[in-house]
């Protein structure tokens, strides 16, 4: 089956475009809901991000600070990821 050289540019374009926006977006998982100006720290601590397509989740299994995916990247920044680095330091120093 030959396929047309127009529909290969179309597909790639489309898929290249949906790709750009994946690792642009920006999701939040937190405790509890975020108000405006916790948004809006957020935005000012980390302005090197996308926050145009910002999505907040609410995640009961974060106990308490926040995490913060861009992408295919994590910044983690809860008290679950802090506690599982200690654990790791402690584990390597055994």
């Amino acid at each position: 089956m030959k396929i047309s050289p127009k529909l290969k540019q179309e597909l790639r374009s489309f898929l290249t475009e949906r790709i750009r926006k994946d690792q642009n977006r920006v999701t939040v998982f937190s405790a509890d809901d975020f108000d405006a100006d916790e948004k809006r720290d957020l935005v000012k601590k980390f302005s090197n991000l996308n926050w145009n397509e910002a999505n907040y989740q609410v995640d009961k299994t974060v106990i308490a600070g926040v995490i913060i995916k861009v992408g295919s990247k994590t910044i983690d920044l809860s008290l679950m990821g802090s506690l599982s680095k200690l654990s790791n330091t402690l584990y390597e120093i055994d």
